[in-house]
């Protein structure tokens, strides 16, 4: 997966993933039937479990570990990691978290 798959993915991600920006992160719930209803998901673990099943912490070392499982690069992995954290509002992270918010539409 391509990084522009992964802008394509999350825009069509179902309405049970509620998406939120929250001082300068994004954070993310799943509101319905499942075993990680109401855990705080960021757009990596949340598309990971929605295309493997498998549940993902949202810390650096689980978005890490869902990223390879959707054939992310570790590069791109940890832009938008930084992006939805908020770790910086400069350069690429900046365009990252611009198009995450774009794609989820908050």
């Amino acid at each position: 997966m391509n990084s522009s798959d992964f802008y394509s993915a999350l825009e069509n991600l179902p309405g049970t993933y509620q998406f939120a920006v929250d001082g300068n992160t994004i954070v993310g719930k799943h509101t319905g039937r499942s075993s990680v209803r109401g855990s705080s998901l960021n757009p990596v673990t949340a598309l990971a479990y929605r295309q493997t099943g498998s549940v993902y912490g949202s810390n650096k070392r689980e978005t890490l570990r869902a990223g390879r499982a959707l054939g992310l690069t570790r590069e791109f992995t940890n832009h938008v990691y930084n992006a939805t954290t908020g770790v910086s509002n400069r350069g690429n992270t900046q365009v990252v978290r611009g198009k995450i918010r774009c794609a989820l539409g908050v």
